[in-house]
């Protein structure tokens, strides 16, 4: 049935399924529009009743957005027509039972109409069972909410109180006297209700605490209001003082307790397990589960206290439950009961099994039991209602096998441990049980291995812990082994352990196994749950999103959230952080992962296997393809053609592809997981493909150059088994890029041509990009007539029609050279037909670059105002594309154009930003262009003192980067600094070297300044 919820936190139902319905914003405007049922509320109202008055310009283009959200989140659960269109707004076409605090509002008056019976006590219970939460709209911020959660408020408190009349009526003192002390401590000024409870207790024999209630109630309203009680309860007071059975009712005398026969007592019953002498650390855990027992007997209190400690396998469940039961058995001088819930034979225990067990344990003759659940229930909350017991229940399989296990009141207290969080178990407190840190870890190794043992090699030891993920089970096997052969020191089982492949079977001591334990846990999955956490841990991935599961389970990206989100709960995988997506991330424990990664080995044909695993590659390839194009590298970071791409649905693509750059940031561990899975596991194309990918991610944008590295590494190496000999060469050429983001230009060119020669004429795309990396890495190292007879060629090989991007990126190395050389109009020539082509590929990337030369050309000419308009439009893009590496050189371009017409302050500020960026990224080219940019500076204003150290860091840098063109330049401006200093022959062999290296490669300073040989 479909429903809209707002007593509570707003939700919409139909069915079983919820419908995701998003943010902030889309929740308050279809609260709005359900709380003004059938009502048609313009836009202008929306806008007032979402944003009150802080209304953004574009709100009611929000409104129109956010009401298509809810209309596809309604879809979602097959009910898309609930919101439609009316001028000048919108309404909600819904039946007011549709809606729970309609509902509400209808019990209620229908419940006030019946009169003092029964049906009105029923119909009060239904219409209070609508709520779900501690307010109505809960969450919502807007004045409209607020308005409405009040009114609820009031109507939710009228409708408790008219309940609590009628218990009174129908003589139910003795069971409303709980609620009503809790109701009365939540809202001590209302009178009613203080009422009710005095007349509850004086029904039940309570005089003394019916007149202590009305003294806290005057003392309270004196203080608060200044006031004194009204004459409804002082009336109730005076009734209890001359015992007025006419205003309260009749008393009822309590039944005194038989007096035990004569004899020896039975002794209490002590079932708990004996507590584990080692048991350490966990002082917060222990401290939350004593606290939460503590509560058993509390007179406010109507139900035990209940605590669910779940966890995974091995985590340490039951030992905290056992040690808490010990430190707290004087609280429970009726005994301590504690029943597995699982069989030998990992079947649930049944609920009448396991009520039979504790009417046992509580002296019933096991002749005189009857063999139905609910005729074992009622004699088990029998006997149990007036004992004050505790009760562990260990390792639970669901909430359905527990409620009958339940004690009735308050008098006992419910510990139980679970490898699913039972989130639905009504008045639970719930403690998810982590790892321990790694020194209580290291703790618990000592103790069980023994301090020597651990002390003679604390960094093995260590090791160890951390090769055990922590886990408390693994940490006390790994510790018996080591108790067990003296002769091992920790480095010989660390290094057993290091092993993957065989960390499981090292795991075990004695009746101690890891693996018993995790089958025990994956057996309690059901066969969908089992399917998707082999799946996950296949690849094994360091951490991932939860759209992962969609591709390699062949299912939908909502259904392979719930089935991640499902894992969670049974706590296989645990939740890390959010990424820079706004995704959450997602990891298997090591040991678990091992083991579900074994299962699938056994469990799954290979044929299986490898198609979920390229069903994910085929999605990480297109979301990389489209990221790529999208993120701060544009088209010059494209990789080949993928063999098969497989698009995800268009909503969450748009969702993950929101920020490329981070993106790529999230999943670049991922992928290299992914390549090298792919190569060891003959999908060669996949895994050379995935290396590509790489290349267009934030490895190549942020100098993160190992993951490239190893990527291509591991592909190159299953190509060159498979005999793929263009795969070959598109590694080789993806190594070619590295180096050249490394600034090692000799090693990028042998890359790039050793990739030619493998291209040959088979490839013609794969050589023109060979060619174009001989180019640029030539064009970089200032050996300019190569590099242009080289970029020539690569252009010749795309022809008119090649790649788009590849061309513009030639267009672009060509127009550079002709700009370093001095051919000013040959340059824009070329520099203008990249822009071009960029711009009619909608690359913003190559776009900001190419402004960015063009602005160098006319800032080398001496037009600074139209330098500066060019490199304000690059920073723009940039900026857009949050490319900071373009960003840094688009600034120190600007700041000297600043530096020439005089702005030094601000070319200042610029250039420190400039420097910090460079340094933080390694970006060793860019840091040594900013020194030398600072030292020019400082010597425009001067101060040749200061401009000597970073002008000699600069010429350091481009030495070791091995760029003589650069390091010439920069010699230049140094000269400056020897003159002013009187050294004027160092100075003038300075420039004399300079002017030979501008002579000898051609760079346009061999004409600028052959006027100034001689200082």
């Amino acid at each position: 049935m479909f429903e809209v919820r707002l007593l509570g936190p707003v939700e919409v139902w139909e069915g079983g399924r919820r419908a995701p319905l998003g943010g902030a914003r889309p929740l308050a405007v279809l609260a709005a529009l359900v709380v003004h049922l059938g009502e048609v509320i313009s836009t202008e109202r929306l806008v007032d009743y979402v944003w009150d008055e802080e209304a953004p310009a574009t709100a009611g283009a929000l409104v129109a957005t956010h009401v298509s959200a809810v209309r596809r989140a309604l879809a979602r659960v097959g009910t898309a027509e609930v919101i439609r269109t009316r001028p000048p707004g919108y309404v909600a076409d819904l039946a007011a039972d549709r809606v729970d605090a309609r509902r509400f509002e209808e019990l209620l008056a229908a419940g006030r109409s019946l009169g003092r019976t029964e049906e009105a006590a029923d119909v009060l219970a239904e219409a209070l069972g609508l709520w779900r939460g501690r307010e109505a709209l809960e969450g919502l911020g807007p004045s409209f909410a607020r308005i409405e959660a009040a009114r609820l408020a009031e109507l939710r408190l009228v409708a408790q109180e008219e309940s609590f009349g009628l218990a009174l009526d129908l003589d139910r003192a003795d069971g409303a006297i709980a609620p009503l002390l809790a109701h009365v401590a939540a809202h001590p000024l209302r009178e009613r209700p203080r009422g009710q409870l005095m007349t509850a207790l004086f029904r039940t024999g309570r005089v003394s605490d019916a007149l202590r209630v009305y003294q806290q109630g005057r003392a309270v309203l004196r203080d608060e209001l200044g006031i004194d009680p009204g004459p409804e309860l002082r009336a109730v007071h005076q009734a209890v003082l001359t015992h007025d059975t006419a205003v309260l009712g009749t008393g009822r005398v309590t039944r005194p307790v038989p007096a035990p026969r004569s004899g020896r007592p039975r002794p209490a019953p002590s079932h708990l397990p004996p507590d584990i002498a080692d048991f350490v650390g966990r002082a917060d855990q222990v401290e939350w589960a004593t606290e939460l027992v503590r509560g058993v007997g509390d007179p406010g209190r109507t139900a035990p206290p209940i605590g669910v400690i779940s966890g995974r396998s091995g985590i340490g469940k039951t030992a905290l439950a056992v040690h808490v039961g010990h430190r707290t058995a004087d609280l429970f001088p009726d005994g301590r009961l504690f029943v597995d819930l699982r069989a030998a034979d990992t079947t649930p225990l049944e609920p009448a099994d396991a009520l039979a067990r504790l009417l046992r344990a509580m002296g019933v003759d096991p002749d005189t039991l009857p063999s139905g659940v609910e005729e074992l229930t009622g004699l088990y909350r029998t006997h149990i209602g007036h004992r004050r017991t505790l009760i562990v229940l260990d390792n639970a399989a669901g909430e359905a096998h527990l409620r009958p296990l339940l004690p009735p009141g308050p008098g006992s207290a419910v510990l139980i441990t679970s490898r699913r969080r039972l989130v639905a178990l009504e008045g639970a407190a719930h403690l998810d049980l982590a790892v321990p840190d790694e020194a209580e870890a290291l703790d618990l190794l000592r103790r069980v291995a023994g301090a020597g043992r651990t002390g003679a090699e604390p960094e093995r030891a260590a090791e160890i812990v951390a090769l055990c993920g922590r886990l408390p089970l693994a940490v006390r096997i790994a510790g018996a082994r080591l108790a067990a052969r003296p002769h091992w020191a920790p480095g010989r089982l660390a290094g057993r352990l290091r092993d993957e492949r065989r960390r499981l079977n090292e795991l075990s001591a004695g009746d101690l196994e890891l693996r018993t334990s995790l089958e025990l846990g994956y057996a309690d999955l059901d066969p969908q749950e089992r399917r998707a956490l082999r799946r996950l841990a296949l690849l094994d991935l360091p951490d991932f999103a939860a759209w992962i599961a969609a591709p390699l389970l062949g299912i939908g990206t909502e259904e392979a959230e719930e089935a991640v989100e499902r894992l969670v709960d049974c706590h296989f995988i645990d939740v890390i952080g959010v990424d820079g997506t706004g995704l959450a991330r997602y990891r298997i424990h090591d040991l678990a992962r091992e083991h579900a990664r074994e299962r699938c080995l056994v469990e799954e044909r290979a044929e299986e296997r490898a198609a979920a695993v390229l069903r994910l590659a085929a999605s990480w390839l297109d979301l990389a393809r489209k990221a790529a194009a999208r993120g701060p590298g544009g088209a010059a970071r494209h990789f080949p053609e993928p063999a098969a791409v497989r698009p995800l649905d268009p909503e969450t693509e748009e969702a993950v592809l929101a920020r490329p750059a981070a993106w790529f940031a999230a999943e670049q561990a991922g992928l290299l997981a992914a390549v090298t899975h792919c190569a060891d596991h003959g999908m060669a194309r996949t895994a050379r493909d995935l290396a590509g990918a790489l290349i267009a991610s934030s490895a190549a944008l942020y100098n993160q150059f190992d993951a490239w590295s190893r990527a291509h590494t591991a592909a190159m190496a299953a190509v060159r088994r498979g005999g793929d000999v263009e795969g070959e060469a598109w590694l080789l050429a993806g190594l070619g890029r590295l180096r050249y983001e490394q600034d090692r230009f000799e090693d990028s060119y042998a890359y790039f041509a050793d990739a030619l020669r493998l291209f040959g004429e088979r490839v013609p795309d794969g050589a023109a990009v060979a060619l174009a990396g001989m180019g640029t890495a030539r064009r970089e190292q200032a050996r300019y007539t190569e590099a242009l007879e080289l970029l020539e060629a690569a252009l010749e090989r795309y022809g008119d029609t090649g790649d788009v991007g590849g061309r513009a990126g030639v267009l672009y190395g060509i127009g550079y050279v002709h700009r370093e050389q001095g051919r000013g109009p040959r340059a824009r020539e070329a520099l203008s037909g990249a822009l071009a082509l960029y711009r009619a590929a909608v690359d913003l990337h190559g776009e900001g670059l190419t402004l960015r030369s063009l602005a160098l050309c006319d800032r080398a000419e001496g037009r600074y105002a139209d330098a500066e308009r060019l490199l304000r439009d690059a920073l723009r893009a940039f900026t857009g594309l949050h490319d900071t590496f373009g960003v840094m050189y688009t600034e120190q371009a600007l700041a000297k154009v600043e530096l020439r017409t005089g702005r030094t302050a601000q070319a200042g500020e610029r250039l420190a930003r400039c420097l910090a960026v460079a340094r933080e990224r390694q970006d060793r080219f860019g840091e040594a262009l900013v020194l030398r940019t600072l030292g020019e500076l400082r010597l425009a204003a001067g101060d040749g003192d200061a401009a000597r150290e970073p002008l000699e860091l600069a010429v350091a840098l481009w030495t070791e980067l091995g760029l003589p063109l650069w390091r010439a330049r920069t010699m230049w401006d140094l000269a400056g600094v020897w003159s002013a200093d009187g050294a004027t022959e160092r100075a003038r062999a300075a420039r004399a070297e300079a002017l030979e290296v501008f002579r000898s490669l051609g760079g346009r300073e061999a004409r600028e300044r052959a006027d100034h040989e001689v200082p």
